[in-house]
């Protein structure tokens, strides 16, 4: 958790306030008696009482907190995002006390330093899971995608029953308090935290998805045991290519089932990428 003093909003000295209060009442009664008594020396006019209305809203504006008009609102308020994401705890799994990974690292590090930011990188993670989710699902090239706003990508999943309602809602709750963010509207940095880190599960979730899809087998066949005995005491050639070195290499491996097993559980620290697999 970041540390909350660095983002409390800087609040005015009451004794300050109290100054400028009495000193408005105290200019505000003289021109009103100067007023009342015609003095031809002071004027007061439009002129006049504008500047004082604004020597009385320059120094309070900073306590403008929020500013309604209907159903406008701008300021992104706690309780918006605290509905947003108790819809989303019904369908997402409970946070876990893992090791952050980078994604939630940075954001955290983006609240520190610029909210908006943490909040723009959060709609930025979301479009982009949602457009490799709906790639992975429904086969099709990006330059298939649904035209429009992102809402019509989310919809397209949804009808393709690749999102459920409940996340298709929650979803389309961030992505919505996010751009509201992005584009100027102020959010108390309580909720800028508390959004952001649901933005960071639900990017999870779409991730999780996402794999799922890519997993999913082509195909499905019931074997006798007696074949699986045989898949198990077999061994299996194993090619794979160093890229990434001025002179590219083929490997060539034989593995039993155990050796294979222990080398695709590290494949991701070898700098080489498995293209073929046929048992021996």
């Amino acid at each position: 958790m970041g540390d909350d003093r660095d983002q409390t909003p800087t609040r005015i000295n009451p004794k300050f306030l109290r100054f400028v209060q009495v000193a408005l009442i105290v200019i505000t009664a003289f021109l009103l008696v100067s007023h009342v008594l015609k003095w031809s020396i002071i004027q007061v006019d439009s002129v006049t009482l504008t500047l004082v209305g604004l020597l009385l809203v320059i120094p309070l504006i900073d306590l403008v907190r929020k500013i309604k008009v209907g159903d406008f609102e701008a300021e992104i308020g706690k309780a918006e995002v605290s509905k947003a994401r108790a819809k989303a705890t019904l369908e997402l799994p409970p946070p876990t006390e893992a090791e952050k990974d980078p994604f939630e690292k940075e954001v955290r590090e983006l609240l520190q330093s610029d909210p908006r930011l943490a909040m723009a990188k959060i709609r930025i993670e979301l479009e982009e899971a949602l457009k490799r989710l709906y790639s992975a699902a429904v086969g099709s090239d990006r330059d298939l995608l649904p035209r429009g706003s992102l809402g019509r990508l989310v919809d397209a999943l949804v009808e393709k029953q690749v999102l459920g309602g409940s996340i298709a809602s929650s979803v389309r709750d961030v992505l919505a308090l996010a751009n509201r963010a992005v584009h100027g509207e102020r959010i108390e940095p309580n909720a800028a935290e508390e959004l952001a880190m649901l933005g960071v599960r639900i990017v999870r979730d779409l991730q999780h998805t996402y794999s799922d899809y890519l997993l999913k087998p082509v195909d499905k066949n019931v074997i006798a045991p007696q074949e699986v005995n045989q898949y198990e005491s077999a061994k299996y050639r194993v090619t794979t290519i160093v890229p990434y070195v001025e002179n590219p290499l083929r490997n060539v491996y034989v593995f039993d089932h155990e050796t294979l097993e222990s080398f695709l559980a590290d494949y991701e620290e070898y700098a080489e990428f498995i293209v073929g697999v046929e048992q021996v």
